[in-house]
């Protein structure tokens, strides 16, 4: 029939507005059908009801019937085909409908012709006749119900799973990273080792999400050192410009409207022939380094905590106006999720390009300034303690998390 439309939707009842809307409030369904579409590898499927229906043809449009008994005829066979075609939920079961109307073709006589058909299928009211009667229903055997296949299972996590997982959560690490990466060592480590290494395996799924430093090249690096009162920033930048100076290259500090005036840097560093320069702005600083090319430009700025959003960016010009090429933010091991969140909300004006764990050696569980780099996408810089700062090394501190 030419105006018979096909609707698909989640269920019934989301279809049926819009084939009252498309069709008008007369509109017969003349077919529906249930399945699955949809998902990846047979996974996440969703179901779907598929609905064929048409509207009222106007009563003036019906053509004589001239043959009643080959109307009776034809009518009970498209009925009954319905009836069996709704009973069937798959798509696959309307070939074994075809098979019991096959069947059981000599219930209703001889079966009418097309043209036969043809002149009974225009009647406005010929999808609400009254169905067969039961009796005759009764002995039309319904197909069988579609084998379901189940879906594929994955296997059974080890037990060191969920060990596993619980010590990560308590070194810091949220529970769905936490989750995420076990989930990841089992299903796409364990195929390739055996079930005592996933301890071994679940550390490097934890380092390879770990974002480090990079592609630093030869080249001259300005570096900015940010963070909140006590966080060891200035520490922080003492190791390094240390570090530096012992490989004897040329290093600079500059104190950004310190406190101090540098005093406390120039006292330990001067002897190691390190430079270290007071400025209260940027153009005092840029005058004060003029002529001065060091490897290695270290800026310790203003402390700044989790108010300080505004200080932040008025620092921000400050920062680009002296070439920072990086600016570090310095977490210490032992900060909350949520205060390490905080802080780097306040502070991003600056521009962070890096997160420096401080001190690390007041903790052993670091769990959440290792997930907020791994979020961020923003590099672990220095893992930086009492005495001593090294690059930071995922591999180590996934260890750690994980001993």
């Amino acid at each position: 029939m030419s105006d018979v439309k096909t609707f698909r939707g989640r269920s019934l009842d989301e279809l049926l507005p819009q084939i009252r809307e498309d069709l008008g409030p007369e509109a017969i369904v003349l077919r529906r059908r249930e399945g699955l579409a949809g998902g990846v590898g047979g996974f996440f499927q969703r179901p779907y009801v598929e609905v064929e229906a048409r509207g009222p043809l106007p009563s003036d449009a019906a053509p004589e019937v001239r043959n009643d008994g080959a109307t009776a005829e034809g009518l009970r066979t498209p009925i009954v085909k319905a009836l069996v075609e709704q009973a069937s939920p798959f798509a696959d079961a309307l070939a074994r409908a075809d098979e019991v109307m096959t069947a059981t073709a000599g219930l209703y006589g001889p079966q009418p012709n097309a043209a036969a058909l043809d002149e009974v299928a225009p009647r406005a009211d010929d999808a609400r006749l009254e169905p067969p009667r039961a009796d005759e229903v009764a002995r039309v055997e319904a197909p069988a119900p579609p084998d379901i296949i189940a879906a594929p299972t994955l296997p059974d996590r080890p037990k060191a799973a969920e060990a596993a997982e619980q010590r990560l959560v308590a070194s810091g690490l949220s529970a769905g990273l936490a989750a995420d990466v076990v989930g990841e060592a089992v299903a796409h480590g364990l195929p390739f080792a055996q079930p005592r290494a996933l301890k071994k395996l679940v550390r490097t799924a934890l380092a390879r999400r770990m974002p480090a430093l990079a592609d630093l090249g030869p080249d001259r690096r300005v570096i900015a050192v940010a963070g909140a009162g006590g966080s060891g920033k200035t520490a922080l930048i003492a190791r390094l410009a240390a570090a530096y100076a012992a490989a004897d290259h040329e290093v600079v500090v500059v104190a950004l409207d310190s406190r101090d005036g540098g005093c406390a840097a120039a006292v330990e560093l001067e002897p190691l022939g390190v430079s270290v320069i007071a400025a209260t702005d940027a153009a005092q600083a840029t005058r004060r380094l003029r002529h001065r090319e060091p490897l290695v430009t270290l800026v310790d700025t203003p402390a700044l905590g989790a108010g300080a959003a505004r200080d932040a960016a008025k620092l921000a010009p400050a920062l680009r106006a002296l070439g920072c090429t990086e600016v570090h933010l310095a977490l210490p091991a032992t900060i909350s999720a949520a205060a390490a969140d905080e802080l780097a909300a306040a502070l991003a004006p600056l521009g962070l390009t890096h997160l420096a764990l401080t001190h690390a050696d007041e903790t052993a569980r670091p769990g959440a300034p290792v997930e907020l780099a791994i979020r961020t996408r923003r590099p672990l810089s220095y893992v930086a303690a009492r005495d001593e700062v090294v690059p930071a090394d995922p591999a180590a501190l996934a260890a750690q998390l994980l001993p």
